[in-house]
């Protein structure tokens, strides 16, 4: 896995992000980095919300 740092330091996920915030954060993140995946439940709430995952 890759991390790149610099996205990280420049989109640092909001402290107590609403679910909103959060998924948003994660398809971002997807975008720039590859460190890790989309956490899997919530994989689930954007599936519930027919959010497809890149």
């Amino acid at each position: 896995m890759k991390l790149n740092k610099e996205w990280h330091l420049a989109n640092v996920m909001p402290k107590n992000a609403t679910l909103e915030q959060r998924i948003a954060w994660h398809l971002e993140h997807k975008k720039h980095c590859a460190c890790r995946d989309i956490p899997q439940k919530l994989q689930d709430a954007m599936k519930k919300k027919g959010i497809k995952i890149l």
